[in-house]
């Protein structure tokens, strides 16, 4: 599997708090293009996090989620592996509340994230706040995970359309992160089948803010990984963008005997499972097998009146 990160901190930030994981950390002020790796495809870890806060706290959170669910041990069941992802959180939540009481100028220090846990031919996608998981198919970009902010519940209820929520003034409050809160964070999991040829990518909102989904998907279908990923990178790049943005491009080999997305073998015939078709519910526009589930950490005490989570 080839992996192609990104992560710049745009045109009007002056630091980047973003960063991104595949094999190791990478958090820089800026980068020209992507940069490659190998990733195993029995197992590997990959994911984004979105620093928030404004100020140093906000990198160093970004930093923290990324070493817990880098750790991690892939389990046996994708159920264990949810387990292990949502405690990971918490922990790291715990870790920025104690820092921040240490160090009350990072009050308030917190991330969202968003990664793919894969094994074999599946993958375990993940979120928490409005990092993403597309999973890109023939060119065609699925929005498989769900955002923890107030402009998706508006986007799920139909009052505002897709391209609405990257301008709407509403955007930067989240109902969920990785943060020094009261609210213990929840996060949302989704199975995916990986076949040949598939690709997922996850970003953070700068990503997808600066980009419109048709346009993703015109540098995805003009020519293979490598080259797209260089193209997202340069049109973020030229954009300028007002907030730091970062992805990591995942693309799966065609690989003799792995089924590819019309349900045939590289090298032999295959009988094509008829698979249950679902509306996903975080994307109404698509269809696409899904097995979703929301988890929640237990519950701590809430003071009455808390404020939601809030990106600057």
């Amino acid at each position: 599997m080839r992996a192609y990160a990104f992560t710049d901190r745009g045109g009007a930030r002056e630091r980047n708090e973003d960063a991104v994981f595949m094999g190791g950390i990478i958090q820089r002020a800026e980068m020209d293009s992507p940069e490659a790796a190998d990733l195993p495809e029995d197992r590997f870890m990959a994911a984004v996090a979105d620093g928030m806060g404004g100020g140093p706290g906000g990198a160093e959170a970004a930093a923290a989620v990324l070493r817990g669910l880098g750790s991690l041990e892939l389990p046996a069941f994708w159920d264990e592996a949810r387990e292990a992802v949502l405690r990971s959180l918490s922990e790291t939540a715990s870790e920025l509340a104690e820092a921040a009481w240490r160090d009350p100028t990072l009050a308030g220090m917190g991330t969202a994230v968003a990664g793919v846990w894969a094994k074999g031919d599946r993958a375990l996608a993940f979120n928490c706040g409005d990092c993403r998981v597309y999973r890109i198919r023939h060119g065609f970009f699925d929005l498989i995970t769900k955002d923890h902010s107030l402009v998706y519940e508006l986007y799920a209820t139909g009052a505002i359309t897709e391209e609405e929520m990257a301008t709407h003034h509403l955007k930067h409050i989240l109902t969920s992160s990785v943060q020094d809160s009261p609210d213990p964070p929840r996060a949302f999991f989704r199975e995916a089948p990986i076949l040949a040829g598939d690709a997922f990518l996850i970003c953070s909102d700068g990503v997808w803010e600066a980009l419109p989904r048709s346009e993703m998907e015109r540098m995805s279908r003009a020519g293979p990984p490598e080259q797209a990923a260089v193209r997202m990178a340069g049109a973020l790049k030229g954009l300028g963008c007002r907030d730091n943005t970062s992805f990591l491009w995942l693309a799966w080999r065609v690989r003799r005997g792995r089924p590819d997305a019309r349900g045939t073998a590289q090298g032999r015939p295959q009988v094509r499972r008829r698979l249950r078709r679902a509306i996903c519910p975080t994307d109404p526009c698509r269809s696409a097998p899904i097995r979703s589930v929301t988890c929640n950490t237990p519950r701590r005490p809430v003071a009455s009146g808390a404020p939601r989570h809030t990106r600057w």
